[in-house]
């Protein structure tokens, strides 16, 4: 939930990427290699874990990234074992 604070940003082209993995298997510097370049683009990063520990995600959203990029980045993602599911919101 965003707090009254918090600007809201809308765009056209404000993409949501996010990864998966089991508990205690997030490797949030890979993800960030796998990003590389684009680490300029991000808006904003949440990581978390479900209530019971089973799972932890983390999701990203970008602006001005070509959704060619994105599918480019899940397929790198998806290759490596640690890694559940990857997703992005065109």
């Amino acid at each position: 939930m965003l707090s009254p604070r918090e600007p809201i940003l809308i765009c056209a082209t404000t993409r949501t990427f996010g990864v998966r993995c089991r508990s205690g298997r997030l490797q949030v510097v890979t993800l960030w290699q796998v990003i590389g370049q684009y680490a300029p683009h991000v808006r904003r990063c949440r990581a978390m874990a479900n209530s019971s520990a089973i799972y932890e995600e983390m999701r990203v959203i970008f602006t001005s990234v070509p959704d060619d990029v994105l599918v480019a980045m899940a397929n790198r993602l998806a290759a490596l074992p640690w890694v559940l599911d990857v997703w992005f919101c065109p």
